[in-house]
């Protein structure tokens, strides 16, 4: 692209597609979905005889779908889709790739079963029977990338317990490519020197790349890592000359930002006195882990107050014994019986203590946290004094590179129903709205670490003003009784504060480690995916349709308006 600026540029990419970056440019699927908008504006433009500017568009679109393929490198019919687009100005080694991508990923035949056994294998956390059976699939067939792709997808949600299986797994994916293939082996080398924080490692992979995945994805890789290690001075020219080379890249924006302004190193104590919010069952283990983190970091003065909601384990051993070590800084509340988590929530924010503060935290019983985690919390609500909650990024405790929640962002699924009043519950969505899952679509690539305002955050780790939660229920106020015992009580509240004109303030400079699994390990009993499932519907029920198209309209325009200021900011220090 050779608009003048970054500001220019943005302004360049068509309307859906900025709605889609915004939030997140990353996310293979959420990318496509871009790169697709990008050329419906091709097609229309050529069919209007403009043809320089469909030129333009299908470069746009060449650029973010590479980035796409660069972030599932292994997927076939990703490479199928982007070769099957007619004027689609691809470099030569990026059609190499993808070619030889395209045609070595073969579904396997349902008849021999392996898919099932697969399934079965996943369904009962069998790692160690998921490693043998995909090491056995791929030595059958060492020209296929099918397996392949699932033995990196197993080895992306191993943590640190299990290095050996993978790094084993990581072995089976990479060993044997073919030439057609060295500059997505290189790719892959260079993302698992990434994930393991080698960032000199992932340099030297990612200088010898051929110009397969276009020239933003390698530098802001390795930038990135950069970053992550710490590395400012050395990461900033490089994320510098991956934006000029994809001035699309909002997120990459946004990081680069927050790293030139100091943002990402601000520690702020939030204004107190600060009281800190748990409620806890049957998670003794978890919770004496978690009180250790907390009281080893640095709280700025805050006590902390413990509800345990009826438990029948350990949990009363525990906190008689943080009662000693804690210096007068615990206070806790024990109930009978479990509440759940919204009733819990309230009775927290209703005690004496809580009504005292100037700063509450409801943080879950089950997390590991940094030692500065309060005042990146702090630094978030002083960035967006407007927000009515500021959260950070949750993460799995095990594989910290795989996200569970970042700032939320709403969307309603393209193919979601008009709105019908006969709909009952068997259609199991009255009013299907999520939120953007393009955190869950790969590992944590550094492109969420920066400060943004957002609809939702997560009730793992958030940070509330007093006046917040006494505001009245339709402005945000307490946590809704309705979706007890637990489950998308947080998110609704987000809702009344988003339908009320609010927001939240998201920051990815904290990234919170919790110990529920992700992935293959975060299955859940038929319980909890019934209660799960009730309580979206019940939450769904309770915001119509136009109420959430506002709430998205208002969310757009805020993060459009959050872009374009951290542009001009770019485009001023250039």
């Amino acid at each position: 692209m050779h608009a003048e600026t970054l500001s220019d540029a943005w302004a360049a990419v068509p309307a859906p597609a900025r709605e889609r970056l915004a939030p997140a440019s990353t996310g293979w699927r959420n990318l496509a979905l871009a790169g697709a908008d990008c050329l419906r504006a091709a097609r229309a433009a050529a069919d209007g005889g403009r043809e320089a500017e469909a030129a333009r568009l299908y470069a746009l679109a060449a650029g973010i779908l590479l980035w796409a393929f660069g972030e599932n490198p292994l997927h076939g019919p990703l490479a199928t889709e982007i070769l099957g687009v007619a004027d689609l100005p691809l470099p030569g080694p990026a059609r190499t790739a993808l070619t030889a991508v395209a045609r070595g990923w073969r579904m396997p035949d349902a008849a021999a079963g392996g898919l099932g056994l697969f399934e079965r294998l996943a369904s009962g956390r069998d790692v160690a029977g998921l490693a043998d059976f995909l090491a056995k699939r791929i030595a059958r067939d060492p020209a296929g990338l099918f397996w392949r792709e699932k033995a990196l997808a197993l080895a992306l949600y191993l943590g640190a317990a299990e290095p050996e299986l993978r790094g084993a797994l990581e072995g089976l994916a990479l060993a044997g490519l073919g030439a057609p293939l060295a500059a997505v082996s290189g790719l892959l080398r260079g993302q698992a020197a990434f994930l393991r924080g080698d960032a000199q490692a992932c340099l030297r992979e990612l200088a010898e790349l051929p110009a397969a995945f276009g020239p933003a994805l390698p530098a802001a890789r390795a930038g990135l890592a950069l970053l992550a290690a710490g590395e400012e001075a050395a990461a900033r020219p490089l994320l510098a000359d991956a934006l000029t080379a994809a001035p699309w890249q909002a997120s990459l924006a946004c990081v680069l930002a927050d790293a030139l302004s100091g943002a990402r190193r601000e520690l702020v104590p939030p204004p107190g006195p600060i009281l800190v919010l748990l409620y806890t069952w049957n998670k003794a283990a978890d919770l004496d882990a978690t009180l250790a983190g907390l009281f080893a970091s640095d709280l700025c003065g805050a006590r902390v107050l413990v509800l345990d909601n009826g438990s029948t384990d350990a949990t009363p051993r525990v906190l008689d014994a943080w009662d000693e070590r804690a210096g007068g800084r615990l206070a806790r509340i024990a109930l009978p019986v479990n509440i759940g988590a919204p009733a819990a929530r309230n009775w927290l924010a209703a005690t004496p203590e809580a009504r005292a503060a100037a700063s509450l935290v409801y943080l879950d019983d089950d997390v590991d946290l940094p030692a500065d985690w309060l005042l990146r919390l702090g630094a978030a609500q002083a960035r967006f004094p407007g927000a009515g909650v500021a959260g950070c990024t949750v993460a799995d405790h095990q594989a910290p590179h795989l996200l569970q929640n970042v700032a939320g962002q709403l969307v309603i699924p393209p193919d979601a129903p008009e709105d019908r009043p006969d709909l009952d519950f068997r259609s199991l969505a009255p009013n299907p709205f999520r939120l953007l899952d393009a955190h869950l679509q790969g590992p944590d690539w550094g492109l969420f670490a920066h400060v943004s305002p957002c609809a939702s955050v997560t009730g793992c780790c958030h940070l509330f003003r007093r006046a917040d939660l006494d505001a009245p229920a339709e402005r945000g106020g307490g946590f809704s009784l309705a979706l007890g015992p637990s489950q998308f009580d947080d998110f609704e509240r987000d809702l009344r504060l988003c339908a009320s004109g609010g927001f939240a303030a998201h920051t990815g400079h904290l990234k919170v480690r919790h110990r529920k699994r992700s992935g293959i390990a975060s299955l859940s009993g038929d319980e909890a995916s019934a209660n799960a499932l009730g309580n979206r519907y019940k939450m769904q029920a309770m915001h119509p349709r136009a109420e959430i198209a506002g709430c998205i309209r208002a969310q757009n325009a805020r993060l459009a308006a959050h872009v374009a200021s951290t542009l001009r900011r770019l485009d001023a220090a250039r």
